[in-house]
């Protein structure tokens, strides 16, 4: 039986995430390489958090991702977890995580039973360090999406990261780079949506611990 498939995942995944994790791998992986990545993190990079949130539905172990809405910023229009930058009353980034969350898919912090947390992952093109963060939602509520920042919630089967033709190469444009084409590592999803960059490296890590 696969890793993914098994009943007690939640607990084999809070095991895993106590060891070394392959953030070197996942970065290798699916960076996009839109710009190269510096030798070490700026000291002025912009702490952000999300939360990658497993359920079960349908008898399948799935995740939850977000299509951002089209506000014209450098990730609109892309999918990506709910989270965002890390505000002053936030006692720590996991709390973080958890506010943005609430704040954008409506999904209470106390229904939410926090796992661990991945590799952080810098994204040179917009100077954030964004810290992820795995969480378990038991039973999931109609979701409240904060129309300015959401466009829709799309959930995920971990199954289908684990199918090799689900990694492709893809061209993609940017909002900053509207008219640029590049090829880009990343994931298709069955319906054919695209998942690439940051998102797509922390999949990717999260891809490889239920490889292994």
């Amino acid at each position: 039986m696969k890793i993914s498939d098994q009943p007690n995942l939640l607990s084999i995944l809070k095991q895993k995430l106590q060891e070394p994790l392959p953030s070197k791998e996942a970065l290798e992986m699916m960076f996009p390489r839109i710009k190269e990545m510096p030798e070490s993190i700026p000291d002025d990079a912009k702490l952000s958090a999300v939360m990658i949130l497993l359920f079960h539905k349908n008898e399948e172990w799935h995740f939850l991702t977000i299509r951002r809405a089209e506000d014209g910023h450098a990730h609109s229009g892309q999918i990506g977890f709910p989270g965002g930058r890390q505000e002053p009353g936030d006692t720590d980034l996991m709390e973080t995580a958890l506010r943005e969350t609430f704040e954008e898919i409506g999904i209470k912090q106390q229904q939410i039973k926090t796992i661990g947390s991945l590799s952080p992952v810098y994204i040179p093109v917009s100077n954030y360090q964004v810290f992820p963060y795995l969480g378990f939602v038991e039973e999931m509520n109609p979701y409240t999406l904060s129309i300015k920042e959401v466009k829709e919630v799309v959930e995920i089967p971990l199954s289908t990261i684990l199918r090799p033709q689900s990694k492709v190469q893809a061209e993609i444009s940017t909002n900053i780079e509207p008219h640029v084409q590049r090829t880009v590592n990343a994931y298709k999803l069955l319906d054919g949506t695209i998942i690439w960059g940051a998102t797509a490296i922390m999949i990717a890590e999260l891809e490889l611990l239920l490889s292994n």
